[in-house]
């Protein structure tokens, strides 16, 4: 067999290659790659890019929530997450946080990451920063913290003498106030907000899905075409000749579903010709939240044939539906 990715010729493979991760989801009627992606890329593909994009992203996130994962096989990146969590209410709001699983409650709470709040002057609460990004005393506007209070300094998920010590080197002479632990009972029911940050490998992940999906629908050898190899070498190295080849759209792709949580119960993928009539396009949204457009081929020089598809993959029933006629969007 040709492998589509790395184009090498290798010995069938011992697994098949799924069209969307596993990890967001198991299906009766699962699309699947036979004989075509090596053994080699699918290691690769689950041990460099699906594992970022199943546990360091919000739609990752998102699975708990619609009971896609269980809460206690969720494993927390902590500091080294892409993710940035913050509380979004009560005395600790605006501290950063990070998700685990607890033990004795049996579900994902927040917990609070090493940083001190400064107290700010206008009576708004604290401004909080991780240990490894606290100021120079020197750089602080004037007027914007009152650090003379006894509890101008407190210390979150740290050791008040170690705090001590990075503040001294920063040139403060105001000792931290305190440290303050988080009640169990206001753990489990912290509001959050996340910001998190789509960089090349969780693009790289998605437009490995995009291709998969062309692949399905239209066979290997069209996919092994040259007018693929852009699109093949970035997914495989990250390179990329200059033109973008993958988006993120704060839309989705259904445009008829409902904002509501409880609507937002799968996951599309759609291939077309993009709205230039010339490029191939796919698109990927996991829970029918951001899109994600993917350039496959740029000005394909090929028959335009017709390859419109699209699958809705439903996580509730565990059932690939394909979507009536997709229309054409700009790449």
């Amino acid at each position: 067999m040709r492998c589509i990715y790395c184009l090498d010729d290798k010995d069938s493979p011992k697994r098949v290659e799924h069209v969307i991760p596993q990890s967001f989801g198991v299906f009766k009627n699962n699309l699947v790659l036979l004989d075509i992606v090596c053994e080699d890329c699918n290691q690769f593909f689950g041990d460099a890019l699906e594992i970022s994009l199943a546990r360091d992203t919000i739609e990752g996130m998102q699975r708990y929530n619609f009971q896609v994962k269980k809460a206690d096989e969720f494993k927390s990146l902590g500091k080294k997450s892409r993710l940035i969590i913050k509380i979004a209410e009560g005395f600790f709001r605006g501290s950063y946080a990070y998700r685990y699983y607890s033990e004795q409650e049996k579900r994902i709470l927040l917990k609070p990451l090493p940083q001190v709040g400064f107290l700010k002057t206008d009576d708004s609460g604290y401004e909080y920063f991780l240990l490894d990004g606290i100021p120079p005393v020197k750089s602080l506007p004037i007027g914007r913290y009152n650090l003379g209070h006894s509890k101008g300094i407190i210390i979150l998920g740290s050791n008040p003498t170690s705090v001590d010590d990075i503040l001294k080197k920063g040139g403060y002479s105001f000792r931290a106030g305190g440290e303050f632990d988080c009640p169990d009972k206001e753990k489990s029911t912290w509001l959050s907000n996340v910001e998190g940050t789509i960089d090349q490998t969780i693009m790289r992940a998605v437009a490995k899905i995009g291709l998969n999906y062309l692949a399905y629908w239209l066979g290997s050898e069209f996919v092994l075409q040259e007018s693929f190899n852009p699109i093949r070498e970035f997914i495989l190295t990250g390179k990329r000749n200059g033109d973008l080849l993958v988006r993120a759209v704060d839309k989705s792709i259904l445009a008829d579903e409902m904002s509501s949580s409880r609507r937002r119960l799968g996951h599309i993928v759609t291939v077309n010709w993009a709205g230039d009539k010339a490029s191939i396009l796919a698109q990927v949204s996991f829970f029918n939240w951001i899109t994600y457009q993917i350039i496959l081929a740029l000005n394909y020089p090929g028959e335009k044939i017709n390859i419109a598809r699209g699958s809705f993959f439903d996580v509730h029933n565990h059932i690939i539906h394909e979507i009536g006629s997709m229309s054409a969007t700009n790449g």
